[in-house]
Order: structure tokens, then C-alpha cells, then sequence
């Protein structure tokens, strides 16, 4: 039995017993005058006062006990707020570790013979996934939390070709690398963004900028990137009223 239990099983006996002393004290005057011998006016007079005096000092004790259940019941509220708010700080630290451990890194599975302009460059051997926030089927990274993010890609060319490629963000080109040369040609650039919780990130062909055909090779071309910093406010802005808040609300 828990220690609320046992202090609302005692509330519960003490108001039961003052209800039956109360209703008794109510009682006793016309028993007394009922009882009382005639011509004993002032002995019978003394014993009503006594019993009036009975009746004002329960009535006082009686609403002193509603007023304890009164802050009991509000004990009962602040302990129910405090302990919301501890789960709710708890659930935000684990929010707010988890959310840092975020970053990827994927290669080509097999090369592009000739990507098509603006198509999707979609790494699909994943060598790291922290945080499941890169699909190697679409080719996409979602950011889990809003804060910067560092992005890092190489790409291959043919032998004797150009071709051009770029970092897409929500539809915007933010990055773009050139890749080419007498033989195989390697292009890598590096770019650290701010983004919101949601932004799409993910490599394309940019337009049809290059020689053709635009061959990408598999083995030296990749794309990666990790949280560098999140926002605090992400993390806080979910958090509910603080306790000092809710306390007072319970005190009303």
C-alpha cells in the first residue's frame, strides 16, 4: 500500500467519525431538554450551553478538516504535475541525445552509364545509417532535427568526360562539383547548411551541364553527411509549462 493510500484511507476514516460526533452533538440538546427534571431550569440551561459551545468547536473542527482535504487535494495535483513534468524533461534529454547521433555514409552499388539531367544520384550502398535518415532508395536525407549539418560528396567521371553535379536541398542547388579529365576525373566539394526538421537533401545531375555520356563510376563516387550541431530549441520548444508554472496553476 502506498503512502497516498494510506493517507486517503485515514481521511476517509476521520471524516466518517466526525459526521457521526457531528450528527450526535446535533442530537443531544433536545435529548437533554427531553430528559432534563422540571424546575432545574438553570442546571439543564448550563448543560445547553456546554453542548452549544460542544457544537461551535466541532463546527471549527470540521471546517479545518476541510480545509486539510482541501490541501491534500492539492498536494495530490502538485505531485502529479511535478512528476509530468520530470517524465516529460526525461523524454526531451533522451530526445535530445539520440537526436545528435545523426550521419551517413553510402557509395554506388554499380555505375550510371548516362544519368539523365537533373535525375537523382541515389547512393544506394550504405555503409553507415545513424539515426535512419538517409534512404538508399530514394537517395534522400531528411533531417531528423533542425540545426547544421555538414554534407561531403566525390564523383567519378568516364575517361575523357565531363559532367557536373550538384547538392539539392528542398528543390535548391546549394553545392555543385565538376568531375573530368584526360582519363577518369574525380570532383568533390563540401558544404555546411542550417537546415529545419523535414529539409530534403540529396545529390543530382545538374541539368545537362558535362560531355556525354554522363557516367558516373561506382567505386570512387559518394555521398555523406552528419549533424554537426543541433538546435537546442527544437528541444525545448516542445517542452511543456515549466513546473513553477503548473504549480501555480494548481494553486489556482
Amino acid at each position: 500500500m502506498t503512502s497516498d493510500t494510506v493517507w486517503i484511507n485515514l481521511l476517509l476514516l476521520y471524516k466518517n467519525t466526525m459526521n457521526i460526533v457531528y450528527v450526535a452533538v446535533l442530537m443531544i440538546p433536545a435529548m437533554v431538554i427531553e430528559s432534563a427534571p422540571a424546575g432545574n431550569s438553570n442546571q439543564m440551561a448550563s448543560i445547553v450551553n456546554d453542548i452549544l459551545d460542544l457544537k461551535l468547536q466541532l463546527k471549527t473542527e470540521r471546517e479545518r478538516r476541510m480545509k486539510l482535504e482541501t490541501e491534500f487535494d492539492m498536494y495530490k495535483q502538485i505531485q502529479g504535475a511535478i512528476g509530468h513534468e520530470v517524465r516529460n524533461f526525461d523524454g526531451q534529454m533522451n530526445k535530445l541525445i539520440n537526436g545528435q547521433n545523426v550521419a551517413f555514409y553510402a557509395r554506388l552499388s554499380k555505375s550510371y552509364d548516362n544519368i539523365s539531367p537533373w535525375a537523382t544520384v541515389v547512393f544506394d550502398d550504405v555503409e553507415t545509417n545513424n539515426g535512419s535518415s538517409y534512404n538508399s532508395t530514394s537517395g534522400e536525407f531528411t533531417a531528423p532535427v533542425p540545426g547544421t549539418y555538414v554534407f561531403f560528396s566525390n564523383i567519378l567521371s568516364g575517361i575523357d568526360q565531363r559532367i557536373e553535379t550538384s547538392l539539392r536541398i528542398n528543390g535548391v542547388d546549394k553545392m555543385f562539383l565538376h568531375s573530368g579529365g584526360k582519363f577518369h576525373g574525380s570532383g568533390s566539394n563540401m558544404a555546411v547548411v542550417n537546415l529545419n526538421a523535414g529539409d530534403k537533401v540529396k545529390m543530382v545531375k545538374h541539368g545537362s551541364w558535362g560531355t556525354g555520356p554522363s557516367y558516373i563510376h561506382q567505386t570512387w563516387s559518394s555521398f555523406s553527411g552528419f549533424l554537426l550541431r543541433a538546435d537546442p530549441s527544437f528541444f525545448l520548444s516542445s517542452y511543456s509549462t515549466p513546473v513553477e508554472a503548473n504549480l501555480a496553476t494548481v494553486r489556482g
